[in-house]
């Protein structure tokens, strides 16, 4: 190749780079111009260009532009953006620590034609006046005169702190709708809406803001997620957030955004399995959008069972909609009967807590929330905050230290647990009462008078071992209903079965006295280490007298004598004779007599073997 021909394609070659260059320039600046997007997540101010009191903002450790000026005064900032072609929408996020007034409050300017208000041309969004019935202003300038075109909620910005979400749609023929977010979560409420036949912008404009603040008021105003944007075509249908049932006959759903009133309105929208059907009504409230109440009065809702509630209808204020399915339960505070005292613990391991466990024995979802944890022998009482639901047949512990717990006594993934703060609790002594409110009256749940010397005998050291309650529908007082937790399972069962739980099949069927087993192992173990002589009665009144024999004859010892029973219940033998000594293996005979005042007797016999484990 000849040196003019390589001159030649170096030139070409620079041209060409050159134009490449001059293109990446112009397709950069069309970019940054198109329209105006911030979120301050890289920390830097200089994200774009800006004109006015620069140094007097800076951008957060939470990715905001913030106010960080030295003294009181006003300051403001300016960036010029090229206006979107079509019809406009402006989303930003605001938060005034502090309840405006005339001497603290802040401007956005959406469009302005001139940094300076008093020649300016535009609109802008005025934050704060005096009084408690700040609004969201929206004014336009026109050549530096300000008048005000619309007001949104009374009262919207009156707190500390005033903030929200502000999402304004400007339309082309002049219409604006602002909706704003002032809860946190979001969700856009309409707020107001005007028309301005003459609104025109030109291509590019100025977006700012303006603060003005005393001494105590610096560092105060906080901007975030401001994006001016051609509007975008909404095509996502509500979902659902919640269903929040509020009694047995009224049923709150909570959609992801405001809904469409007629569809909301209308009844066939909205399905219930379980035999509940179709809402009677369906209510629609405008100061909540999002929500729509269901009525049902022919049919009720039950407790302790699953519901699910299929959504076919309701559509947004864009005719969006679909199908959603979602599962729904009602919940009630417990009442006596519903739940029960089953197992405590009142000497912790060094480094754990005490704790208290409770058994659902009802068909409902009982709500623990608000339930009153008292020690009667010390008149100390504390209430359980929480958000928990106790289903059917399910048990639930609560402590302060619930992962001591988890970690103590390995218990399995299934085990409920409460992390709360309980009365203190005596080693010896002390009585355990479960209370509910109900209708603003406290009623007694369940009370258990708890002592040490129910633990079993042949146990030295009860630290870290809890006492257990054997059966449910015996009475909670009754000391045969209680034994301590078997060694296999580390000496407690927090939140889960217990290890000394009676089957209800070991029970008579009609009147009468059986044994829960035929043999027993009472070697200290806490596995298999009693019997239980399970009685029902045909009234109440019986006295029991039971005595136990060796295989020989001989008397061992005296279970007990004239022992009022209830209708039913159990009669606890721990191996131990009446001197307080462990029997030796062997069969024993074990004598029943129940006599009722009322002249009627019966006995009963039964043979047990009391063996050893090898």
């Amino acid at each position: 190749m000849k040196r003019k021909d390589i001159l030649s394609f170096n030139t070409i070659g620079l041209s060409v780079r050159r134009y490449f260059y001059i293109m990446l320039l112009f397709i950069a600046i069309i970019n940054v111009d198109a329209q105006l997007k911030l979120d301050f997540n890289n920390g830097n101010i200089g994200e774009v260009k800006w004109e006015g009191n620069i140094e007097n903002f800076k951008i957060n450790t939470e990715g905001q532009l913030q106010l960080n000026a030295s003294v009181a005064g006003e300051s403001q900032i300016f960036t010029k953006y090229k206006i979107p072609p079509d019809s406009i929408q402006v989303d930003l996020f605001f938060n005034l620590q502090f309840a405006p007034s005339n001497d603290n409050f802040g401007k956005i300017y959406i469009f302005t034609d001139n940094i300076n208000e008093s020649f300016a041309t535009g609109y802008y969004l005025r934050l704060g006046e005096n009084g408690s019935n700040d609004a969201i202003q929206v004014w336009k300038l026109e050549k530096g005169v300000p008048v005000l075109m619309a007001s949104g909620k009374m009262g919207g910005i009156s707190a500390d702190p005033a903030d929200g979400r502000i999402q304004c749609k400007i339309y082309r023929d002049g219409l604006w709708l602002m909706a704003t977010d002032y809860t946190g979560k979001i969700l856009y409420e309409e707020d107001l809406e005007f028309s301005d036949p003459t609104f025109m912008l030109q291509d590019s404009m100025y977006f700012g803001l303006y603060c003005k603040y005393s001494a105590t008021r610096t560092d105060k105003f906080f901007y975030d997620d401001i994006h001016i944007k051609t509007i975008e075509k909404d095509t996502i249908a509500p979902g659902i957030v919640s269903t929040t049932v509020i009694d047995d006959s009224t049923i709150k759903v909570v959609f992801t955004e405001s809904i469409e009133e007629l569809s909301a309105k209308n009844i066939t929208s909205f399905s219930a399995d379980n035999g509940l059907g179709t809402p009677e009504m369906a209510l629609y409230f405008a100061n909540a959008p999002n929500e729509v109440i269901l009525k049902y009065n022919s049919n009720r809702i039950r407790s302790g069972i699953f519901y699910t509630l299929t959504v076919d209808g309701v559509k947004d204020k864009s005719n969006n909609k679909k199908k959603s399915v979602v599962s729904f339960v009602l919940t009630i505070k417990p009442k006596k009967g519903d739940l029960v005292i089953s197992e405590v613990l009142s000497d912790p391991y060094s480094g754990g807590d005490d704790f208290i466990e409770l058994y659902n024995i009802s068909d409902k979802f009982l709500k623990m929330d608000s339930l009153i944890i008292k020690n009667g022998q010390k008149n100390e009482s504390r209430t359980i905050l929480t958000d928990f639901i106790l289903l059917p047949d399910t048990y639930v512990a609560i402590s302060r230290n619930t992962e001591f717990l988890k970690s103590t006594y390995k218990t399995p993934v299934n085990a409920n647990f409460i992390t709360a703060t309980l009365p203190s609790f005596n080693v010896d002594a002390a009585n355990f009462t479960i209370i509910s409110t109900i209708d603003k009256q406290q009623i007694t749940i369940d009370s258990f008078d708890y002592a040490e010397s129910y633990h079993f005998q042949l146990i030295d050291e009860t630290k870290g071992v809890s006492l257990e309650r054997i059966n449910f529908s015996t009475q909670t007082n009754d000391k045969n209903n209680w034994h301590s937790a078997a060694a296999q399972v580390n000496h407690g069962t927090p939140g889960y079965k217990n290890s000394n739980f009676a089957n209800p099949d070991n029970f008579p069927d009609e009147f009468g006295v059986i044994l829960d087993k035929k043999t027993f192992t009472p070697d200290g173990d806490n596995l298999d280490d009693f019997i239980l002589l399970n009685y029902k009665m045909d009234k109440p009144g019986y006295l029991a007298t039971v005595r136990i024999f060796d295989a020989e004859g001989f008397p061992m010892v005296d279970l007990a004598n004239n022992f009022l029973l209830g209708t039913e219940g159990s009669i606890k033998w721990d191996g131990i004779d009446g001197e307080g000594n462990s029997m030796r293996m062997g069969i024993y005979i074990i004598m029943t007599r129940l006599f009722h005042p009322d002249g009627n007797v019966k006995n009963f016999k039964h043979a047990v073997v009391v063996a050893n484990k090898f």
